[in-house]
């Protein structure tokens, strides 16, 4: 049975795991219950590129950055507005006209005047030193900007439910060691109560085990925890409800085929942050043309037609009717505006020269961090073979030495000191296995590549 045990850990802890070899251990140190639904990585992806609060976010915000990107909005169209006033007077006058024209005096009280005026106004920016142009073609390279920052929110949530997906399959690993570990500890405890009974051994050895079997005991149920916080991690990227369980995948494949060159010609070239860096220099070049046009004359064609139809209860008139339409070029020509002009042109200038800074800082920053994160990948890869075979050893010690200590050849000291390398060594791999795939994640995340998955 202890060679089961030894055989399982050492299975459970490779980067391939297959679900049903875990199943074998017994139900009260097992991770989870068996009729759980499975989550697949690529089911966890598909769900939280549908739900995530940010993705969804960062899709409304490119639909209003794709309306805003328009011929109207930049100023090119004319503005049509139709007015109306209907208005009512009362007023009592008199009226005594000159002795020689033979007129009656005139005398109203409470007289009702109607007043109706429609206006139809038209207005159209004919030229404005290119300025339209220049801020149609600003909001365009907003609305590419806008995509772009959905686009790297969709790849940033790809990661990072990667991550979260595989901490939880991390966990799992560790509390299934544990899990196994703890089976051992229970044999021993049972050996040392057997023998305590026979007068082999002291009632200390018999404590010892029942203390480490206890250590153990506590040790399951911290990672237990640990495996369902990392799942309410996931489950909240995923945007579901945050207590649902589930099981996932057991295996952590490293690809294997990353070479730098590649990586970094790739994350200079499709970079997100790199890209957006170069959108807006581009967006800041257009400000500052948008700017420079204030300087060059501007040329407006007006026009209006105005309809008055007015009823007046006293007077001399009772009726007027009219309708006049107007319209005119106006041109106007700056001359001096308190030197505001040129406090904003010289402002925008800073400002595109301030894109430019940011711009070559991300480059910067982008091939450290793919250094950085090449580095941890090729370290951790090699650890994780490296560990691999030194866990074979580890695991042919530990069975080796639970049959010494069953023979009595051994202490129970020495016995939990080669359960502890054991247990080490399967935690050195696991977490050498899961920091590569970090690695790996973080790379792909550089080069734009996420999306591919």
């Amino acid at each position: 049975m202890i060679k089961k045990s030894v055989l399982l850990l050492t299975i459970g802890c490779c980067t391939q795991l297959p679900a049903q070899e875990i199943r074998q251990i017994p139900l009260k140190y097992s991770v989870e219950t068996s009729d759980l639904p499975v989550l697949t990585l690529k089911d966890a992806i598909t769900e939280g590129l549908e739900n995530n609060y940010r993705v969804r976010i960062e899709k409304n915000n490119v639909q209003v950055s794709s309306n805003n990107a328009s011929i109207g909005n930049a100023g090119m169209l004319p503005s049509i507005a139709l007015n109306g006033t209907i208005s009512e007077s009362v007023a009592d006058s008199h009226l005594k006209y000159f002795s020689d024209l033979n007129r009656p005096d005139q005398d109203k009280s409470g007289a009702i005047s109607d007043n109706m005026n429609a206006n139809l106004a038209l207005n159209w920016t004919l030229f404005d030193g290119m300025s339209m142009f220049a801020n149609y073609h600003r909001l365009k390279e907003l609305e590419l900007m806008g995509k772009e920052q959905m686009r790297a929110a969709m790849q940033e949530t790809v990661a990072s439910i990667i991550n979260a997906y595989f901490d939880i399959v991390t966990c799992r690993k560790e509390l299934e060691a544990v899990g196994h570990i703890l089976l051992i500890s229970k044999q021993r405890t049972h050996s040392a109560n057997d023998m305590f009974r026979a007068g082999k051994v002291s009632k200390v050895d018999l404590l010892s085990a029942q203390v480490d079997y206890n250590a153990d005991t506590s040790s399951y149920i911290q990672l237990n925890a640990e495996l369902m916080d990392a799942k309410i991690r996931l489950n909240r990227l995923l945007a579901r409800d945050i207590v649902t369980d589930f099981s996932v995948e057991d295996s952590i494949a490293i690809d294997r085929s990353l070479n730098y060159k590649d990586i970094h010609d790739k994350a200079i070239a499709e970079n997100p942050e790199i890209t957006l860096s170069r959108m807006s220099v581009n967006e800041a070049i257009f400000s500052l043309k948008a700017v420079q046009g204030a300087r060059l004359p501007q040329v407006r064609f007006t026009s209006s037609y105005t309809l008055v139809n007015q009823q007046n209860g006293t007077g001399q008139i009772e009726t007027t009717r009219s309708g006049t339409l107007n319209y005119g070029v106006t041109a106007s020509i700056p001359l001096f505006d308190g030197l505001n002009l040129k406090r904003q042109i010289k402002n925008a200038r800073l400002n595109k020269e301030n894109a430019d800074l940011v711009y070559e800082e991300t480059q910067k920053e982008i091939e450290a961090r793919v250094a950085t994160a090449f580095n941890a990948y090729e370290v951790n890869r090699n650890l994780a073979a490296f560990e691999k075979a030194n866990l074979s050893i580890a695991a042919e010690n530990l069975d080796m030495s639970m049959e010494r200590y069953h023979y009595g050849a051994i202490s129970a000291v020495e016995l939990r000191e080669v359960q502890r390398s054991y247990l080490s060594a399967t935690n050195r791999m696991i977490v050498a296995v899961y920091n590569a795939k970090i690695a790996e994640t973080a790379l792909k995340l550089l080069t734009g590549e996420m999306m591919k998955l």
